[in-house]
């Protein structure tokens, strides 16, 4: 009769099932994708000096980490202000050799956020110097798909104009 008793109670209500490890991470690679052409549309508006379509790119609680030392994360405010001194003072802006790479978790499976490696190539306006850079950075993005973050690294004495005679 026990046996019965026990064969005839519902089953226990069983805890949600993660995600597969393999299917998270073929969601995070998807996201990575349609981020990483993000990223890239981003870049374009800056090389082509279009801060509103770049600030339509953010989120509300975007910041920025940049490479100059001293300095802390920026605001919107401050990354934008930021910004347009690279756009008010060089011209011919190319970004070449691009990578995208996505970006990883601690565990290092991929998140969705992207890693970009290139080179920028610009000329100085105050005297029509060409100049060249290595760039690195991350950028994070949230639910919405809107850039929530930017890391920079790259060597900003190659932004420095050079003098002219040397």
């Amino acid at each position: 009769m026990a046996l019965l008793f026990f064969a005839c109670q519902p089953a226990a209500e069983q805890p949600a099932a993660e995600a597969p490890a393999e299917e998270t991470t073929d969601l995070a690679m998807e996201a990575f994708e349609t981020n990483a052409k993000v990223v890239r549309q981003y870049l374009d508006h800056f090389i082509n000096k279009d801060m509103d379509a770049m600030k339509a790119m953010m989120s509300d609680d975007f910041f920025m980490s940049p490479p100059e030392w001293g300095q802390d994360s920026l605001d919107t405010e401050q990354w934008q202000e930021r910004e347009q001194f690279f756009m008010d003072n060089y011209s011919e802006i190319t970004f070449e050799d691009d990578q995208y790479f996505a970006g990883l978790d601690d565990d290092q499976t991929p998140n969705g956020d992207v890693r970009v490696y290139g080179n920028w190539h610009f000329t100085y306006n105050g005297n029509n110097q060409r100049g060249a850079m290595k760039f690195y950075a991350v950028f994070f993005f949230n639910e919405e798909g809107k850039i929530n973050g930017v890391m920079e690294w790259f060597n900003t004495a190659d932004l420095v104009p050079k003098d002219a005679d040397s």
